[in-house]
């Protein structure tokens, strides 16, 4: 009796143990996978070329983006004035005679006391660039002769904020004067997704099905406007911020994007973590940082 009851442990214990086991495999892979990712994918990221710079805009063009942001609040502001204006009707009539002698003292006093707005040779919105190239290259351990369908860059985060300014993300716009116009029509949300192709086109979202590039640019659409009577002429480039007396250290932010490569039949996904702007913009024409020490970057599959 004792000797079943011995045996019967002995399994009971035989079988929790391998359970355990089975357990404390299944996490350790889990745990593994996530730290390491996919062993062999068909395309790595190569490089990332980061250029920092700063550019001017036309204010009319800026002036359309921000009425644009604003259009819907001003909006909501009318039926709230309409109705405001009905309520106080009556009252503005009885009282339209001295209101009208009021409002001609007011007018001959604000004549007088105004003074006429400085006109500037250069009064030019000021915009802090950070233009990101992301390189995709063929893995030639991959046996499989896979191809890209597309590369997605996928919610994007600001992880820390400028101290001046507001940072948008604006994608290739597809006219022929400059890779960027930072304008409401190239904003990106959340996502931005590349198509494959025969070759690399940014301007059309396209890149190389056999490996290519793709960019994306993080702009600073809120230091202000220089103005100058002085300048010949605005030297494009970071020196402009400089003369603004904006600091290295006011623009500097964080971000954060998911790189999505899908192929044939399948996808794989890795985070990128990135310190905008490029060290020293203030005052230089333009920093750039070549990234190619890219171990860090996992990618797991969807």
């Amino acid at each position: 009796m004792i000797r079943e009851k011995v045996k019967q442990r002995i399994k009971f214990y035989s079988v929790l143990l391998g359970v355990i086991c089975v357990i404390a495999f299944a996490v350790f892979t889990v745990m593994k996978y996530n730290i390491e990712g996919e062993k062999v994918v068909p395309f790595n990221v190569g490089k990332i070329i980061v250029i920092s710079s700063a550019t001017t805009t036309n204010n009319n063009e800026q002036e359309n983006v921000e009425n644009q942001q604003n259009a819907d609040e001003q909006g909501n502001n009318e039926n709230s004035e309409n109705i405001e204006n009905t309520e106080t009707a009556d009252k503005q009539e009885n009282n339209t005679n001295t209101e009208e002698a009021q409002n001609t003292e007011n007018n001959q006093n604000t004549e007088t006391a105004e003074q006429p707005e400085e006109n500037y040779i250069w009064n030019e919105k000021v915009v802090q660039t950070n233009d990101i190239f992301i390189y995709l290259d063929k893995n030639p351990d991959y046996k499989k002769d896979d191809i890209i369908k597309s590369v997605k860059i996928d919610n994007i985060k600001i992880l820390e904020n400028v101290k001046k300014g507001k940072i948008q993300v604006y994608m290739p716009n597809s006219l022929e004067d400059g890779l960027y116009k930072y304008t409401n029509e190239y904003l990106v949300n959340s996502s931005l997704t590349y198509t494959g192709a025969s070759a690399d086109n940014r301007k059309a979202l396209q890149v190389r099905s056999q490996g290519g590039g793709i960019c994306i640019s993080f702009a600073n659409m809120g230091l202000g406007n220089y103005k100058s009577n002085d300048d010949q002429e605005i030297q494009q480039g970071g020196t402009i911020l400089e003369k603004m007396n904006v600091s290295n250290e006011d623009l500097k932010f964080k971000v954060s994007f998911d790189l999505i490569v899908e192929v044939q039949d399948k996808s794989y996904k890795t985070n990128i973590v990135l310190d905008l702007p490029i060290d020293g913009i203030v005052g230089q024409k333009e920093t750039t940082r070549e990234i190619t020490d890219l171990q860090n970057l996992v990618f797991k599959r969807l």
